[in-house]
């Protein structure tokens, strides 16, 4: 998403709030350039460029059903403001309107067919739906219209490995990876496709990487203690599961897994008390594993 830049019309004043509210927005101050483009639209109530950018604004600002409000307004004064139609889109997507989305994202499209954006764009939201082949399909022509776009290389992928294919998803990571090598959620994704096909020291290795990256991906300790569990490394699945405890102190799935781990290693003492404590927190799963060590 972008600010607009819009020429000054007639009303000279108008103009100049924008310019003033776009220069706000780039600079952070929100609700500064919200108020601005408001005194722009009282200037001159049929500004398809002040209500864009107020939308955008607002967007910025967490007011997402506002913002839909304002991108609609803009687009009853411009039908043809393509930004407009895709911002809406991903405002849409945003509340989980996926199918409003599409048909935003896809008049942006018919617009101007030749923005790699758009095609990513609206892949998410197929995605989002389920669609995975046309969703894979919007990826292939975003990345055949720019084929350095490390992110529709990653979210086909996620696409691939959602429809069921780990191994095209591998490669799909991997590119995304080449083209940017601090990607973590790409090598994150990697890590869990790696998972998916048996390959658990690619998966440690990928995980290791992306938390080096990004320590507050903390999904990645919870995956991380799994390939380990699998390569029988159990003293380090407990290792992660205690860092993922650190920061989610509330998950009984974490100490479910712990326990389990703990298990595995002859710590039944301790594995007791991680059950314990999960199933105070509501798994069942945990009461089972209670039942089978006699507690």
């Amino acid at each position: 998403m972008f600010f607009l830049h819009t020429a000054l019309a007639a009303a000279q004043t108008a103009g100049e709030y924008i310019e003033f509210g776009i220069e706000q927005g780039r600079e952070g101050n929100v609700r500064e350039a919200i108020d601005l483009f408001s005194k722009a639209i009282v200037l001159d109530t049929e500004n398809a460029g002040a209500y864009y950018n107020r939308g955008l604004a607002k967007s910025l600002g967490g007011d997402v059903k506002g913002a839909i409000a304002d991108y609609t307004r803009a687009i009853e004064l411009n039908p043809k403001l393509l930004g407009a139609h895709n911002n809406r889109g991903f405002a849409r997507a945003s509340l989980g309107d996926f199918r409003g989305a599409v048909e935003d994202i896809s008049k942006a499209i018919v617009l101007d067919p030749e923005v790699p954006e758009f095609y990513n764009n609206r892949g998410t939201a197929k995605s989002a739906l389920q669609d995975f082949k046309g969703a894979i399909a919007d990826y292939t022509r975003s990345i055949s219209l720019n084929p350095r776009l490390a992110g529709a290389y990653n979210n086909r992928g996620l696409a691939k490995s959602m429809s069921g294919d780990p191994k095209g998803a591998i490669i799909d990571f991997s590119l995304a990876i080449e083209r940017d090598q601090r990607y973590d959620a790409a090598w994150y994704n990697r890590g869990n496709a790696r998972v998916a096909t048996g390959d658990f020291n690619g998966a440690v290795q990928d995980y290791n990487k992306a938390l080096i990256l990004n320590a507050e991906l903390v999904e990645a300790y919870n995956n991380r203690a799994y390939a380990k569990a699998a390569l029988g490394d159990f003293q380090g699945a407990v290792e992660d599961m205690t860092r993922l405890i650190q920061v989610r102190p509330d998950n009984p799935e974490a100490y479910y897994n712990r326990g389990i781990a703990r298990k595995q290693l002859g710590d039944i003492s301790g594995a007791i008390g991680d059950l314990q404590k999960a199933a105070s927190l509501g798994d069942r799963l945990s009461i089972k594993a209670l039942e089978e060590l006699g507690r």
